[in-house]
């Protein structure tokens, strides 16, 4: 019961009516009984996959398909490699799986796909398959991403978290602590630039992109501000998510963060870091690979790692979005079980382990972060994410890339000074619920 190319094209994942039958003509029940099993008999699978960034060195997707492969020796798994970026990543995985394709039989996705790819029909339910306190061992943010109306559409892999990294030596020579609120980075950031010890204070992201998406809804966090309510309506308004935009703003209005973080990615911004041209980034977990890598960082050596920043007074700290890639299941896959016990391997302790050791990412089982081998791979990140406040963004609708979109165009004019913060709100909310009756913007 694929839907066809065309629709979920011209809806951008439009909300359907769920899995509630089977596809290629069989009911769910069905689908769900050839799911329970791994099979007896040689199978063969396709994993969608993007490269998993390697800290030692060895192709991680191909360590763990051999460590499952020696547990199911009956079953085979191929990579079918998977494009770089998020919103790429999506486009090519529907178009394949809108035309009922069998492969591939799961795949790498975005903790923001579920809602849309459950409500599609591209995604198997799973929460029947799972004993009753599988969710114990994972953050609930991402058992949170993972379920729409009630039904889990992806099993988690790993986790991408936001920090602070900033320069060990200028906080130093400037006799300046880690900022704990962002009107103290600010201050900070100024006092290091004038002296003409950084041309850059602050770096971020902010494209009109996904990218852009996380840091507003980290910011809106951050001023207890959400996007929307537990119905799932509208709530982007009043004076916190006036705040958190309005900082968006001062950064590139002082020029404590350049104009140009209107056109920045993760990359972007981490290449600026790592040339020795800004005092604090905000990135994920993965970055600080990169920074203390001494043959591709100028400031390897000197780099500290923290929580962000809140807003001067008692609210939170250390928040981060719930990011990260979970594993998610083909519905029409001719190996179900097969396909169902290698997502399920993924997301348990062996291949987490592997992660761990290998990978320069968070694995997604919180048990593994706290091994004595957590502290000894020397990464901060492992050992300093259980001191976040995860939090998701507002992906439970299937239209999330359209209040995706509303919130980074409108961001991102207000970071170039093309819109006050409340002219953006008042358009960010427009569009929200634009998106939310599935129109688009």
């Amino acid at each position: 019961m694929a839907l066809s190319r065309r629709t979920l094209l011209a809806s951008g994942l439009a909300a359907g009516a769920g899995l509630t039958s089977g596809c290629a003509g069989k009911p769910l029940d069905t689908l769900l009984t050839q799911a329970a099993q791994a099979p007896r008999t040689p199978a063969t699978l396709t994993w969608w996959v993007s490269e998993i960034p390697s800290r030692n060195g060895p192709v991680v997707a191909d360590l763990i398909i051999r460590a499952f492969e020696r547990r199911h020796p009956q079953i085979r798994v191929r990579k079918s490699n998977a494009l770089s970026t998020t919103d790429s990543n999506r486009a090519a995985v529907t178009t394949q799986l809108a035309g009922a394709s069998p492969t591939p039989d799961v795949y790498l996705g975005d903790t923001t796909w579920p809602a849309q790819f459950g409500a599609n029909s591209l995604a198997l339910p799973l929460q029947k398959l799972l004993p009753k306190d599988f969710w114990t061992g994972y953050p609930a943010a991402l058992r949170r991403v993972s379920e729409y109306r009630g039904a889990v559409y992806a099993l988690p892999f790993f986790t991408d978290s936001a920090f602070l990294y900033y320069r060990k030596d200028l906080l130093a020579k400037h006799g300046r602590p880690v900022p704990r609120s962002w009107e103290e980075l600010l201050r900070t950031a100024r006092t290091i630039q004038r002296a003409g010890d950084a041309p850059y204070g602050f770096l971020w992201q902010g494209s009109v992109s996904e990218s852009l998406t996380c840091n507003v809804a980290e910011f809106l966090a951050d001023a207890e501000a959400p996007v929307l309510d537990g119905e799932g309506r509208v709530a982007l308004n009043g004076p916190g998510a006036e705040r958190a935009f309005a900082m968006m703003r001062e950064f590139t209005e002082t020029g404590v963060t350049p104009s140009t973080v209107a056109t920045y990615v993760e990359a972007d911004s981490q290449d600026a870091f790592t040339g020795g041209r800004g005092v604090f980034l905000r990135n994920w977990s993965y970055a600080w690979g990169n920074a203390a890598d001494r043959a591709v960082s100028k400031v390897a050596g000197r780099v500290g790692v923290a929580p962000r920043p809140g807003f001067d007074g008692d609210g939170p700290r250390g928040v981060s979005c719930a990011g990260g890639w979970s594993n998610f299941v083909n519905p029409n896959s001719s190996h179900l079980g097969a396909a169902v016990a290698f997502a399920r391997f993924c997301a348990g302790e062996e291949a987490q382990l592997i992660l761990l050791k290998n990978a320069g990412v968070i694995p997604a089982l919180e048990d593994v972060l706290t091994r004595p081998e957590a502290r000894a791979v020397g990464d901060p990140t492992l050992t300093g994410v259980r001191e976040l406040h995860l939090v998701a963004r507002p992906v439970q609708t299937p239209y999330y890339p359209q209040v995706s979109k509303a919130l980074y165009t409108r961001a991102n004019a207000v970071i170039g000074g093309r819109a006050t913060p409340a002219q953006a709100l008042r358009a960010a909310r427009a569009d929200i619920r634009t998106a939310l009756e599935g129109k688009a913007l």
